[in-house]
């Protein structure tokens, strides 16, 4: 029995699943997943930059512009994004963090009343990824309760997926 390797891998007898698309929609899938991977190995903040842009389009309720991000398909916007690679997975899951801590400060009524220095100190707090002038951009731009959603199941994928890994 032949094990099938990811879309960048190799069988035994050197064929890849690009190889062996026999289906034109088939192929059509498997030459745009290689395009993304191949993206987002070469610049992994495209990637970030791509759902940073889907999360924005959720609160404007509109598309993003197809040219200044890498185009993904719905299933590629699965919140566990496993079909990326581990690097570019822990950079969203980093991410998704920061925006939710960044949400509930900016939702959370003693946040609201504090001086712009103290409310970057608390945030600086929390440890997160982002400068401190990101995290206070990101607190200016409130949420729609769809991008909020989503953003909550990155974090529960992120937690199920090192849950899983840890298990191993």
């Amino acid at each position: 029995m032949s094990v099938v390797p990811v879309v960048g891998g190799r069988y035994k007898n050197g064929a890849t699943p690009l190889n062996l698309a026999t289906d034109d929609a088939c192929r059509a899938i498997l030459e745009h997943h290689t395009a993304a991977l191949a993206t987002i190995e070469d610049d992994p903040a495209t990637f970030l930059s791509s759902l940073v842009t889907h999360c924005a389009a959720l609160s404007a309720s509109k598309k993003p512009e197809p040219e200044t991000v890498l185009s993904l398909h719905e299933y590629q916007l699965d919140p566990s994004f496993f079909w990326a690679t581990p690097t570019a997975r822990c950079t969203v899951f980093a991410w998704a963090q920061d925006t939710s801590i960044a949400h509930i400060a900016v939702t959370t009524q003693p946040f609201k009343r504090l001086p712009g220095d103290c409310a970057g100190d608390v945030l600086e707090y929390f440890d997160t990824t982002m400068t401190r002038m990101e995290m206070m951009k990101a607190t200016t731009h409130n949420l729609s309760s769809e991008a909020h959603a989503w953003v909550r199941e990155i974090l529960a994928a992120a937690i199920a997926v090192r849950c899983t890994i840890l298990s191993f």
